[in-house]
């Protein structure tokens, strides 16, 4: 029996291209378990879920190498160091398939990026930016929530007067600079579109 250990960063959510990838490599591999340490989003037991019986998932949370066959690591450069040079040593056949994740970041703490608007790597997305919430807490006397709410429905049925809602796909891969976080963000709509997106590679 075949054991392919998936991994995937927390914020990665887009199940077309979890699924399209994950059939691609494992089609030739007839039946198989997917064992994973955690499936945060639920990706993999929708994946089983839909095979037919042909692939089962378990939770292995203290894999090592040898409890394994074969390993996919969705891979965005950052997540998972440890782990994909503990496979390679291990020889067992490896794919790592690149995505792309948006974060939010505080600039108040991360602070090499408080002097920067927008480069390859960072989008500042506070008040006066292209992204920046038009809606504000202290001017209307609402909670984080409802703004945030609020920048949520006009981003999705794209009714911000001046935004274009295709410009997003700009900030795919990007820290998104704000004030916010660890507290909720409205830079939380547009990583979470940006990281269910499916780019097609």
């Amino acid at each position: 029996m075949n054991n392919v250990l998936i991994l995937y960063p927390k914020l990665f959510n887009c199940y077309s291209k979890f699924s399209r990838k994950v059939l691609k490599i494992t089609s030739s591999l007839g039946a198989a378990t997917l064992v994973y340490p955690d499936d945060p989003n639920g990706l993999i037991e929708k994946f089983c879920e839909e095979s037919s019986g042909k692939m089962t998932n378990k939770e292995f949370p203290n894999w090592t190498p040898d409890d394994i066959t074969h390993a996919i690591i969705f891979d965005d450069g950052e997540e998972f160091i440890e782990e994909t040079e503990r496979l390679k040593e291990s020889k067992k056949p490896l794919r790592l398939i690149g995505i792309c994740i948006t974060r939010v970041i505080n600039i108040k703490t991360e602070t090499e990026y408080q002097s920067e608007k927008s480069t390859p790597i960072y989008e500042y997305i506070g008040r006066g930016s292209y992204w920046g919430n038009p809606y504000s807490m202290f001017e209307e006397g609402e909670d984080r929530e409802e703004v945030i709410r609020k920048y949520k429905y006009d981003f999705d049925f794209e009714k911000f007067p001046n935004k274009e809602k295709s410009e997003v796909y700009k900030l795919a891969g990007k820290r998104l600079g704000c004030f916010c976080k660890p507290q909720a963000c409205h830079g939380d709509v547009l990583a979470d579109f940006l990281n269910s997106w499916d780019d097609g590679k």
